[in-house]
């Protein structure tokens, strides 16, 4: 994520582009070892789990067994994918998640109503996600308004190329302005408002992945969508089911886009009660939790 963001000061004088960056060469040098130093403990292992010959459904092992003609380095490139496009973007998903539904006790008593109406006292689980519509509307309402990445990283016309009726001529670099689009009120209706029920609109499908432009679209759509959605609506189930949320005094709506990704200016802070009572005999041992 710092790589990406990392400026070159040579990209705003291009002529001068024969001049050595050392600085920021060594950098991105360093993160990239690092990373590379990861993927090869992770891969190593899933093959040590193969020879031993313990069962294992993962993506690696996927990798391993049905993708013969990936090189290593391949390999290592499509994993890694997986991990930085799933990894802070949706923990920044879940806290404004939390934090919209500790502002607003009725959609959250919605919320938990629908999780209670389709798992009842079992633990929420991902195949029953699709059974909680309010819940998809929640994490797609909450990507519209808090993109987790506000402008996507520079992508390079190889072409000219015509986009939105502008001409772009080979060899420019492209940002898009993810956040511009979800907080056009010529898309959305008051789009300042977190609002979920908007996806139950006709012209809005909560089940489409693509809707808000969080994911990307096309041929370079996020790899690791589908699973971002899972693992950050499985979180904010479980929470809301297990919990009670409301807001510590105090709390205000900041957002840090200083990184790639839209963090808060200060970490959530939040009571929290129990909705279900724990192994106590006594109520008076389990009083509301400040996290």
């Amino acid at each position: 994520m710092g790589g990406a963001i990392d400026v070159d000061w040579r990209d705003f004088f291009p002529y001068l582009k024969w001049i050595p960056n050392t600085s920021l060469e060594m950098r991105i040098q360093k993160l990239y070892s690092r990373r590379q130093a990861v993927m090869n403990a992770l891969i190593t292992e899933e093959k040590k789990r193969i020879v031993s010959g313990e069962e294992r459904n993962s993506y690696v092992d996927y990798l391993l067994s049905e993708a013969k003609s990936v090189t290593e380095q391949q390999l290592s490139m499509l994993l890694w994918e997986t991990i930085i496009e799933t990894s802070d973007t949706t923990l920044v998903t879940t806290e404004w998640a939390m934090y919209e539904l500790a502002k607003d006790p009725t959609r959250q008593e919605l919320l938990f109503q629908d999780i209670q109406n389709v798992c009842g006292s079992k633990r929420m689980t991902e195949e029953q996600i699709y059974q909680i519509p309010y819940l998809t509307a929640v994490f797609h309402e909450t990507l519209r308004k808090y993109s987790p990445a506000p402008v996507v990283p520079l992508r390079y016309a190889h072409e000219d190329t015509e986009l939105g009726g502008y001409f772009i001529p080979a060899g420019s670099e492209i940002a898009i302005n993810i956040y511009g689009c979800n907080m056009d009120k010529k898309q959305w209706e008051n789009p300042n408002e977190w609002n979920p029920e908007r996806f139950f609109d006709s012209k809005y499908d909560a089940m489409d992945m693509y809707k808000t432009m969080a994911f990307g679209a096309g041929k370079r759509a996020c790899a690791g969508s589908l699973q971002a959605m899972l693992i950050a609506c499985t979180a904010i189930g479980r929470l809301v089911q297990e919990f009670e949320w409301r807001l510590r005094d105090g709390e205000e709506e900041n957002v840090d886009t200083v990184g790639l990704t839209t963090h808060k200016l200060h970490p959530l802070h939040v009571i929290i009660s129990p909705r279900v009572r724990p192994l106590f005999s006594s109520p008076q041992l389990s009083p509301p939790l400040e996290a």
